[in-house]
């Protein structure tokens, strides 16, 4: 195993130890249910690219790239039906956009980050642009998920839920950079200081306000198709001589004391390397909607199976949560396009009651105007749980109060949700979920999508990611 227990290491500090390992790994370092479940998660990521590159912020994003960017390139944009080529920085710039579009990309739950969505873009980019194998590709992202997520933990759920208790930084734009920039370094194979430098001007870059979802705009694509940029800008340009600053994490003046008004977890930046790996924490989404619903989603169903209700019987739903959840869940209101529904607890739990899941093609504009989702969504109220509230983020606890309308009442408690590592989706269910996910962004070629699934599961062994996803069919812009 890659971990680092030199003494060579130990005068460093956690940053320096961090750019080490993350510089130094090698794919024959790599335990086998590391790589598989990083092919898992590369497979579930493609699904959401596809199904979200039609949507408005995409396609805007998509329209800046084809301008602003190059011509040519060896990078795939999955955009429209054909796609196009172009530099990495703006193939990730779009594809890291479009996968955080339909919220059913992974959550990695110690670090409250969502690490598919922008690490698997820029690592896909700068592949083929550099011409990696899969082999390579695999431990880039391996590198990227270790360092990001490090980063969103070193950070803490204090950086990401509580000022006055509010919501402050999107973890995913603020510690994902960072992990775009080591994965981005790794492919490059730029050494220990490079990568350090890489780190250090990611981390200057970094942010991602939640103000989004009050107003029901764009800005959370932006947040990812950004870190995507930024970060391989970090490591293209460390290569070529540009100095960041060293301790990008932990200095007087860098993202631990600036970004945090509460303590830092420094343990988190290079406790236990090689050994714990980050990427086997992460959770796949079963619901389409923000992850902070699904405890409570589940335990609404298991309820309702062990006591036979549906729909109509319930009058009211309680949901016990977090602090966190409550926070930014509580910023939607009424949930008044598809994308701000999936934010607000009432309206996913009237879905889950409704139709008996929360998948992609249970949210639509037919939804929001179903009067009976809109009673029910009135009729579910949060409330914070101090012991769940405790747990979070190592586990994302839910349980549910239901009074029935004839008067019973019901309680239902979940200490996993679906797609947790402890209940992770199996191979078949991740299939399942991407084939709906390419039939939702209007993919309709499913032997096409076989074939992609196909390659995803064997990916350790491909030679060259050139024109992965449309081949051929993908093609300069002109």
């Amino acid at each position: 195993m890659a971990s680092q227990t030199s003494t060579e290491t130990m005068d460093n500090t956690r940053t320096e130890r961090l750019a080490i390992w993350a510089a130094n790994l090698k794919f024959t370092d790599l335990p086998t249910d590391v790589v598989e479940k990083t092919k898992d998660f590369f497979v579930d990521w493609l699904g959401c690219t596809i199904a979200g590159r039609h949507h408005p912020a995409v396609q805007a994003i998509s329209k800046f790239a084809s301008h602003m960017g190059p011509s040519s390139g060896k990078s795939e944009v999955l955009d429209g039906a054909l796609g196009f080529t172009t530099s990495a920085a703006f193939a990730s710039l779009v594809n890291g956009a479009s996968s955080h579009v339909v919220e059913q990309d992974d959550l990695h739950n110690r670090s409250i980050m969502h690490p598919a969505t922008v690490i698997f873009p820029a690592a896909l980019a700068v592949a083929q642009d550099v011409e990696a194998t899969g082999a390579e590709f695999i431990a880039a992202c391996v590198v990227g998920y270790e360092v990001g997520c490090r980063v969103g933990r070193y950070l803490g759920k204090t950086h990401y839920e509580v000022l006055n208790l509010r919501s402050r930084f999107h973890s995913t734009a603020t510690g994902g950079v960072i992990g775009v920039a080591a994965a981005t370094a790794h492919l490059l194979k730029l050494d220990a200081e490079q990568m350090l430098s890489a780190i250090g001007t990611a981390g200057t870059q970094a942010a991602g306000l939640w103000q989004f979802l009050i107003d029901a705009t764009h800005s959370k694509q932006v947040h990812t198709g950004k870190a995507c940029f930024d970060g391989i800008f970090a490591a293209y340009t460390a290569r070529d001589g540009l100095l960041g600053t060293r301790d990008i994490l932990e200095g007087p003046r860098a993202m631990g004391v600036t970004l945090v008004p509460g303590t830092t977890n420094a343990e988190a930046i290079d406790g236990d390397l090689g050994n714990d790996y980050e990427i086997l924490h992460s959770s796949f989404k079963w619901h389409a909607s923000c992850r902070h619903t699904h405890p409570s989603a589940d335990a609404l169903l298991k309820l309702m199976k062990n006591h036979n209700l549906v729909f109509e019987d319930i009058e009211s739903v309680v949901a016990h949560t977090y602090q966190a959840a409550i926070n930014v869940l509580g910023m939607t209101g009424k949930g008044e396009t598809v994308h701000q529904s999936k934010f607000s607890m009432g309206f996913v739990l009237a879905v889950v009651a409704k139709k008996g899941q929360a998948m992609i093609t249970d949210f639509g504009e037919d939804d929001l105007e179903d009067s009976s989702l809109r009673e029910f969504q009135q009729r579910v109220k949060m409330e914070l749980d101090p012991e769940i509230d405790r747990a979070f983020p190592e586990k994302w606890k839910g349980t549910v109060d239901v009074r029935t309308k004839d008067g019973q009442s019901f309680t239902e408690s979940v200490e996993f949700a679906k797609g947790d590592p402890e209940l992770p989706l199996t191979r078949d269910e991740i299939e399942r979920k991407v084939h709906n996910l390419a039939k939702y962004g209007g993919f309709k070629d499913t032997q096409r999508v076989q074939q992609l699934i196909e390659r995803g599961w064997r990916l350790n062994t491909d030679l060259n990611l050139a024109g992965f996803v449309f081949g051929s069919s993908s093609k300069p812009r002109g």
